[in-house]
């Protein structure tokens, strides 16, 4: 057998996609399924001629060969192609192709090609991307699907426990609707976050963060669940705290907020402590004096609700505790259990990186209390962006009476068409939202105006959504449920007003 027919031999048992080119394109040895895949023809008619001019049907293949060989003489020829190939419109086979240079001395220079169908392992791939795109898909509306309802409840219970001359019972059970509304959000957020997780769908999304207001702002939110239980919560910062660093603030305030609960739910008497402080890194204390936990459970607070037969009053772990962790280390850093004492309370403590931010933010007017709010330094026209009726009335109370002048929009082409004629000086726009989302009207609104503020309503728990808001051109974010207080700061943030309060 002459070494040619050995070689074919070897290339047709190889069953590979295999073909050594000479300098100038011309094949010299070509296996036949490759020569089938190239021209439709056998081995033998198409060797000798230039793999450019043998290629029929096949428009990425003439595109590949003429890439590599006019890059031959180069040193940046590809090592490896994943290529496509379309023939006459069939289904796409995918060849991941390895290419070398090797010098022969009876021909000089030539490129070895060597490949292998990879058609199914590219399919697997596209298949898992479109079930992820799916999945975030899924997370995305359920979020904005269960929040939204529940931002509507909280909304008006705070409206309602602001009335004057409420009567005592009324207040109580206002009261009662805002601790469990609130509980039940954080509770949905943790399922979600913990789902979005297991997808692999979660992410850091890191921007200028205020930790000092942040930790303020989360705190305030317990207020009204600690005084009911008579336990104080107290606020303490132990080092100076950088004005803005870059982390992820909402998962920071997450963080926070599940320790906070978890704390208010173990504790029967006493004060919880939340001290902060930095130094190259933030570290977020969480001290308590609740009921603790015993030993031999604390290897198991951060596991997703174990089998724990031990304790009636302590249920170790749970989703809380674990969407900590995760979001921790996602974050560069850790929540650990320091301590715990049975009967005498627990030290939870976490640790994130902050590099210092080099944007210092405005300082802006604090507001504690929105109904103090007698009036604005200046006209501001605000437009509000929302497909849910109830969430624009509930914003329109709480802006009217202090003297904005506020139109409204129900969806995307709506707002693009009032804008133009209200002329805002800051929208506050919801994303998710039939006939044009708030990510193309916002980028519409931006093209008229950048300089308007367009501030993101938004009820979504997946990042990917903040990622594809901040693309489109969103200032900032409002999360639902809304903080009245915060709403106040923001538009006086990003407009530049001050409030007259009583």
């Amino acid at each position: 057998m002459s070494d040619s027919l050995l070689i074919e031999t070897f290339l047709d048992v190889y069953g590979g996609y295999f073909c050594v080119l000479d300098s100038n394109g011309a094949i010299l040895r070509i296996s036949e399924p490759f020569a089938r895949l190239i021209s439709g023809k056998s081995r033998e008619t198409i060797k000798g001629s230039r793999a450019v001019e043998a290629v029929t049907g096949s428009p990425e293949l003439k595109t590949f060969f003429s890439d590599i060989l006019s890059g031959s003489s180069k040193t940046d020829v590809p090592t490896r192609v994943v290529q496509p190939v379309h023939r006459n419109g069939e289904k796409p086979v995918w060849i991941k192709i390895d290419i070398q240079k090797v010098e022969f001395p009876a021909v000089g220079v030539c490129l070895c090609l060597s490949g292998v169908d990879v058609s199914e392992e590219v399919l697997s791939i596209a298949t898992a991307q479109k079930q992820s795109r799916q999945r975030s898909d899924f997370l995305m509306k359920m979020g904005h699907e269960l929040r939204t309802p529940l931002n509507a409840v909280l909304g008006y219970a705070k409206l309602l426990s602001d009335l004057e001359g409420l009567p005592v019972t009324a207040r109580s059970y206002v009261s009662t609707i805002l601790n469990h509304e609130t509980n039940l959000l954080r509770l949905l957020g943790d399922v979600l976050e913990y789902s979005k997780y297991e997808a692999g769908d979660s992410s850091a999304v890191m921007s200028d963060t205020d930790v000092k207001r942040l930790v303020q702002d989360v705190t305030k939110s317990y207020i009204d669940q600690f005084s009911d239980k008579l336990i104080s919560l107290t606020v303490n910062f132990a080092s100076e705290i950088p004005e803005n660093v870059f982390t992820d603030s909402g998962k920071v305030s997450h963080v926070l907020s599940n320790l906070l609960a978890n704390a208010l739910k173990y504790t029967k008497k006493g004060n919880v402590t939340v001290t902060v402080s930095y130094a190259g890194h933030m570290v977020i204390d969480v001290e308590d004096t609740g009921i603790g936990i015993p030993l031999a459970d604390q290897g198991s607070v951060f596991d997703v609700y174990p089998q724990d037969g031990n304790s009636a009053e302590i249920s170790v772990g749970g989703i809380g505790l674990a969407v900590c962790r995760i979001f921790a280390r996602m974050l560069g850093g850790d929540v650990q259990l320091v301590r715990s004492d049975d009967g005498k309370g627990s030290l939870f403590r976490f640790t994130f990186e902050a590099q210092t931010a080099t944007t210092p933010k405005r300082r802006i007017q604090q507001i504690t209390d929105y109904t103090e709010i007698q009036g604005i330094s200046r006209q501001c026209r605000v437009l509000l962006v929302d497909d849910v009726d109830i969430n624009l009335a509930m914003l329109e109370i709480f802006l009217a009476p202090a003297g904005f002048d506020v139109s409204i929009a129900s969806n995307g082409n709506e707002a693009v068409r009032i804008f133009k004629q209200f002329k805002p000086d800051i929208v506050f726009m919801d994303l998710i939202m039939p006939e044009k989302d708030g990510f193309e009207a916002t980028r519409e609104i931006k093209e008229l105006a950048p300089e308007v503020p367009v501030i993101a309503l938004t009820a979504s728990i997946v990042d990917s959504v903040k990622e594809q808001a901040l693309v489109s051109g969103v200032n900032d974010f409002m999360y639902k449920p809304f903080i009245p207080e915060r709403f106040f700061e923001i538009i006086a943030e990003h407009t530049g007003i001050t409030y007259r309060l009583s």
